[in-house]
C-alpha cells in the first residue's frame, strides 16, 4: 500500500498539470487549456466518479490550480478558467450562488461550482504515472503507458497523468465548492477528505511545525495504554500518512517494540524525530530516483515468508509478529517490550522532572553535610 512518501511522490508527478506552471506556453497563447478527464474501458468501480460527473467537469471550463496532500490522500483543486473564451457565455447560464459551501456528496456537482475538488486515495495498489515516469509494482512487470488497470486519465495542456490500480481498492471522489470571496486560498477545512485525518505526519514533525503541534503529538504518543504501532497506523488519532513499512522502520530505528505501551516523553520525542527523518529521507530518495539507505529495515522486511531467517544491516536477526492488526518486522535483540503501568498525571512524570528531583536531593545532602561539618 502506498504510504506518505510514495503519495508525496505522486503529488510531484501531478504538479506539471497545474495551470500556473504553463506560463511559457501561456505567453504565446493567452487561453489556458481546460482539464480533461477520461475513463479508459472497462468502466471503473463505484469508487470513481460517474460518466455524468466527468462530463460536467470536462464541459465546466476548469483548470487545475493546485495539488494538495494530507497523509495518504491527494486532492486536485480545479477552478473555473477565467481566461476561457466560453466562460462568460457559461456564466450567463449559471445559477446564482450566494453562499460559500462544500458539497460533501460524491457525484452531486452541477458543473457551475467555482471550485471542484478531486480527492484521490491510492488504496492497496494505486499509483500515479506519467509518460515520463511509471512507478513499478512487484505484481506487474509491464512498464508501458498508460499502465494496465488504468481507470482515470487526466490531461492539462500538453501534460498527462493517469491513475492505475490493479486491485481496485483506490478511489476518486468529487466535491463541489463555491467561493464568492474572490481568490480565497483552499485549505484543508474546505476539503471533506482531509477533515477526518489527523495532522500530516511529515509537516507536523518538521522544524516548521509550531511548538504547540509538536508538543501535542509528543503528548499523544506518550503514556498511552494502546500499543504504539496501533496508534501510528490510526490515520485519525495522532498523525496521518504512516503505514506498515514506515511504522516498522521508525520503531526499529527508535529501538521500540511495536506493542510497547506507556512510552516515556523522551521515547516519544525520539520517535517523532525518527518519523520526520524517515519520511523526509524517503521522499527525497523517491524524487531523486534513488534507493532508500542500505541500513534501513525496509530492504529486508519483505523477505520473511516461507520460514526463512533474515538479518538486519548489523547482522541481528529479524522476526515477524502481529501488531496493530498487521504483520510487523522487528529485531528482538534491540526492540524489547517492557512491562509498564500508566504514569499518574498528577505526579512529576517526565525523566527531566525525575532528574531535577535527584539534583535537588544531592544539593540538600551537600548542604546538610556542610552544616554538620561546621557544627563539628
Amino acid at each position: 500500500m502506498p504510504e506518505l512518501p510514495e503519495v508525496e511522490h505522486y503529488r510531484q508527478t501531478l504538479l506539471p498539470l497545474v495551470c500556473c506552471r504553463h506560463k511559457e506556453r501561456q505567453s504565446n497563447n493567452n487561453e489556458q487549456q481546460n482539464v480533461q478527464l477520461e475513463f479508459p474501458p472497462p468502466l471503473p468501480t463505484k469508487r470513481f466518479p460517474s460518466e455524468e460527473t466527468i462530463r460536467l467537469i470536462n464541459n465546466g471550463n476548469y483548470v487545475i490550480a493546485d495539488v494538495l496532500r494530507k497523509g495518504k490522500v491527494l486532492c486536485l483543486v480545479l477552478e473555473k478558467n477565467r481566461n476561457s473564451r466560453s466562460i462568460k457565455a457559461q456564466h450567463d447560464d449559471d445559477h446564482d450562488v450566494t453562499t460559500n459551501q462544500t458539497n460533501h456528496d460524491n457525484d452531486s456537482i452541477t458543473g457551475n461550482e467555482t471550485i471542484v475538488l478531486l480527492s484521490m486515495h491510492m488504496g492497496m495498489t494505486g499509483r500515479i504515472s506519467s509518460p515520463k515516469h511509471i512507478p513499478k509494482l512487484e505484481s506487474l512487470d509491464e512498464c508501458s503507458y498508460p499502465p494496465p488497470h488504468t481507470h482515470l486519465i487526466i490531461k492539462s495542456d500538453t501534460e498527462e497523468v493517469c491513475f492505475s490500480d490493479p486491485r481496485r481498492f483506490g478511489s476518486v471522489f468529487v466535491h463541489g465548492y463555491n467561493d464568492n470571496n474572490g481568490n480565497k486560498p483552499i485549505d484543508e477545512a474546505c476539503i471533506p477528505s482531509f477533515q477526518e485525518l489527523a495532522p500530516d505526519a511529515l509537516q507536523a514533525t518538521g522544524q516548521k511545525a509550531s511548538t504547540d503541534i509538536h508538543d501535542g503529538i509528543v503528548a499523544k504518543l506518550s503514556n498511552q495504554r494502546k500499543g504504539i504501532k496501533a496508534i501510528l497506523l490510526d490515520q485519525r488519532e495522532v498523525i496521518s500518512g504512516i503505514g506498515n513499512w514506515v511504522a516498522d522502520e521508525v520503531l526499529y530505528r527508535s529501538s521500540i517494540h511495536p506493542d510497547q505501551s506507556f512510552l516515556t516523553v523522551s521515547e516519544a520525542i525520539s520517535l517523532v524525530n525518527e518519523i520526520h527523518f524517515v519520511l523526509s529521507t524517503a521522499v527525497q530518495c523517491l524524487n531523486d530516483g534513488q534507493e532508500f539507505p542500505d541500513s534501513w529495515l525496509f530492504h529486508r522486511r519483505w523477505r520473511g515468508a516461507g520460514g526463512k531467517k533474515f538479518k538486519d544491516f548489523n547482522g541481528k536477526s529479524i522476526t515477524f509478529v502481529k501488531s496493530g492488526g498487521r504483520s510487523s518486522a522487528i529485531v528482538p535483540s534491540i526492540q524489547k517490550k517492557i512491562a509498564r503501568k500508566m504514569i499518574s498525571v498528577d505526579s512529576e512524570t517526565t525523566e527531566e522532572a525525575q532528574s531535577k528531583k535527584k539534583k535537588k536531593k544531592k544539593t540538600v545532602a551537600k548542604q546538610q553535610s556542610s552544616v554538620k561539618r561546621r557544627r563539628a
